[in-house]
């Protein structure tokens, strides 16, 4: 990227563990203005709405420090630090709690406030003793939690009780759940472990499993290919990006040390599927374009920007993949002419950066820092 890029800081006074945008109801023609955050590490967490302004896939609206500076709607207390955050549908917010809880909110637009509208307590235990649920996923009403005590619960918006429960879904605590399709989800672990599993199926057992060879790493986050559910990008402790095949039993078809800290988000552009962000506990937030992948025959990572590191990243490749048929190979998972370009979006940010979200050209991140850094991205190609 030629262009330069300058963050805009807005500092909240709280420190941000988790930031989504809120759905746009139309990519093509309007953006979404709106996002949540959920802060953690406080006496009285919060649960805040802000406004962003207009945008559009051409234009931005800049405030006049030349970047977007949020303001705040309305926000509501939460019990416990926010470990989960998801919108359901454009005003209601389901939120996990450190507690074992997780809570719908509703944003009522009449009088501007935030309300809640429905509570699950106590869905992640070890025998007696509450333990925090870790994460949740959203696909229309559908919720999926999970916890440190491995446990996948099953829950409908609209129902009090939940629809299901797989006990032994993990004998690890499960870090992050994303859905893959509409009744099929994955699930990542602290021993490094990739499940998949079909909620349509009697069996508790996973559907598939799929691990980082070697030693054991955790794995703390995963996310699909918009446009090919089957391609996942994951990111561990260690802070290497791994790049998954799930048609493919076994390894990783690529991996990328990256940052020099634990990886806490990894991020897929809803668009722009050629392009994938990243943040890390030592409070980088890095831009994957794989756009020339495919113009070089020869292996290679090509690392711009500053702050990235001095060592830049390693590229290794899974040497047992192989490709059937001549169907077009997606980018993510090329393995002979690869080319990545790596960006860093922050510089000389010292603490975590603990949840990113794209939303055409304007990326979010919430941070230790007590502040909410909001990016403007040039075109993505």
């Amino acid at each position: 990227m030629a262009e330069t890029i300058q963050p805009f800081v807005k500092f909240v006074s709280r420190k941000i563990n988790k930031i989504r945008w809120q759905p746009s109801q139309n990519q093509m023609l309007q953006c979404s203005d709106t996002f949540v955050t959920g802060s953690w590490d406080d006496k009285e967490n919060k649960i805040s709405l802000w406004y962003l302004g207009p945008q559009t896939q051409n234009s931005v609206e800049y405030d006049e420090g030349g970047g977007l500076e949020p303001t705040l709607k309305c926000e509501i207390t939460h019990n416990g630090d926010v470990t989960g955050l998801e919108y359901i549908g454009s005003d209601e917010i389901v939120a996990s709690s450190s507690t074992g809880t997780v809570t719908l909110y509703k944003y009522h637009t009449a009088s501007q406030t935030l309300g809640i509208t429905n509570k699950w307590e106590k869905l992640h235990h070890h025998g007696n003793h509450l333990c925090p649920c870790t994460c949740l996923a959203v696909r229309d009403k559908t919720i999926v939690t999970s916890g440190e005590d491995g446990r996948l619960v099953i829950l409908n918006a609209e129902q009090k009780s939940p629809q299901r429960v797989i006990e032994k879904a993990d004998s690890s605590t499960i870090n992050n759940v994303i859905f893959l399709k509409h009744t099929e989800i994955i699930t990542v672990n602290s021993s490094g472990q990739l499940k998949t599993f079909d909620l349509r199926s009697n069996s508790d057992a996973p559907s598939q499993t799929l691990s980082v060879s070697g030693e054991l790493t955790s794995l703390h986050c995963v996310d699909r290919h918009p446009g090919q559910p089957h391609i996942v990008a994951t990111g561990s402790r260690d802070g290497v990006l791994g790049i998954w095949d799930l048609r493919q039993e076994g390894s990783p078809v690529s991996l990328l040390e990256a940052h020099s800290g634990p990886m806490w988000e990894v991020k897929f552009h809803k668009t722009n599927s050629d392009h994938l962000f990243t943040c890390s506990e030592d409070g980088a937030v890095w831009h994957w374009d794989s756009s020339l992948v495919g113009s070089s025959h020869m292996v290679q990572t090509q690392l711009t920007g500053t702050g990235a590191g001095s060592g830049g990243a390693n590229f290794s490749v899974n040497p047992s993949f192989q490709f059937g048929g001549s169907e077009t190979v997606n980018k993510w998972l090329c393995t002979d002419n690869s080319k990545m370009e790596i960006n860093s979006l922050i510089d000389d940010n010292i603490l975590p950066v603990n949840s990113i979200d794209i939303e055409s050209q304007t990326l979010l991140c919430g941070t230790d820092s007590e502040s909410i850094i909001t990016i403007n991205l040039p075109s993505l190609r």
